[in-house]
C-alpha cells in the first residue's frame, strides 16, 4: 500500500469517525435545548423571526391551492362523443 492510499484510508476512517461525533453531539444538544426550553419556559412565538425554515400559514395556503388547481385541471373529462343512429 502505497502512502496515497494510506491518506486515503485515514480520510475515510476519520469521515466516518466525524459523522458519528455530528450525530452524537447533534443528539446531546438537542436535547440539552428541549431541556433548556422547558426550563425557561419557551414558547414558539418567542423564536418568532428565528427560524427562517418555519412554514408560513400564507405559504401553506398557496401550496394548497396550488395543489387544488392541478387536482381540478386532472379531474376534467371531455365531454362524450354523441353518436346519433
Amino acid at each position: 500500500m502505497n502512502r496515497v492510499d494510506q491518506i486515503n484510508a485515514e480520510i475515510a476512517k476519520l469521515q466516518a469517525e466525524r459523522e458519528d461525533a455530528i450525530q452524537t453531539e447533534r443528539a446531546n444538544v438537542l436535547a440539552k435545548m428541549k431541556a433548556d426550553i422547558k426550563l425557561y419556559d419557551f414558547k414558539a412565538t418567542d423564536f418568532k423571526g428565528l427560524l427562517k425554515s418555519r412554514v408560513t400559514k400564507k405559504q401553506v395556503e398557496e401550496f394548497l391551492a396550488t395543489q387544488a388547481k392541478k387536482t381540478n385541471a386532472t379531474k376534467k373529462v371531455p365531454a362524450a362523443k354523441k353518436t346519433t343512429k
